[in-house]
């Protein structure tokens, strides 16, 4: 069963550490990234649907989009279909008064026909009042299980980007633009020892960036491929 609805949970957009464009490696994902942007920063009324596999970079991207809007003066939120599914879909009703809206995970819960109805509404809403809204789901929305036709028919009309993955040559910018964040570099070798051993999902190469941070500081050491294997036990 549902949790009762909680007014103020709909009220503030929590920022996450690491979660804005300027920590996002874009990839092939530049037009995107671009048309984003525009929209948190003035262009509201944007209507985006994003769609790509588990660890493509979907959640980063609403949530820069997010703090973005904020940071130029509009209101804005983040919510989470994960963490919403606990919840009831009344949640939705406060949410029409944010400026622009990015609702994650959304295939979590359009298959449900309570939330389905309520998103149904709350699209027409946000679109009567001129407001962004910005979705992600694991597919594109011609291939979500929706019960509401009608909802679905809406999905289908916003402007559709499959987030594309990142490849090798990707991943080795990555590396090297979260060292750069944190203040240290990786040479070319390290970054390709750290490929050739480490699982290169998205969650995984970022653990590792954190840990040889954490390891050189507190051994003032620079981060060669032998304190790499040290550290890692590769």
């Amino acid at each position: 069963m549902a949790e009762p609805f909680h007014p103020q949970l709909a009220l503030r957009f929590y920022r996450r550490p690491n979660t804005d464009f300027a920590s996002y490696y874009s990839g092939q994902n530049q037009q995107l990234v671009e048309r984003l942007q525009q929209v948190s920063t003035g262009a509201l009324g944007g209507w985006v649907y994003l769609w790509g596999s588990h660890e493509s970079g979907k959640s980063h991207l609403l949530q820069a989009a997010a703090q973005r809007a904020e940071d130029s003066g509009y209101s804005a939120f983040y919510l989470a279909g994960e963490q919403a599914t606990s919840l009831s879909p009344q949640l939705l009703e406060n949410l029409s008064s944010f400026q622009l809206l990015a609702i994650d995970d959304l295939h979590l819960l359009v298959a449900q026909p309570g939330w389905a109805e309520a998103l149904f509404h709350l699209y027409n809403r946000l679109k009567d009042l001129g407001a962004a809204l910005l979705v992600s789901a694991d597919a594109p929305p011609r291939q979500l299980s929706v019960p509401l036709q009608d909802l679905q028919s809406r999905l289908m009309a916003m402007e559709v980007y499959q987030v594309l993955g990142l490849d090798d040559e990707d991943k080795a910018g990555l590396l090297e633009l979260m060292a750069r964040q944190r203040n240290f570099s990786l040479s070319e070798d390290v970054i390709a020892y750290i490929l050739s051993r480490s699982d290169r999902t998205l969650g995984a190469l970022q653990a590792v960036v954190e840990r040889l941070d954490l390891q050189s500081l507190q051994e003032k050491r620079v981060i060669t491929i032998p304190f790499v294997k040290k550290v890692m036990s590769w």
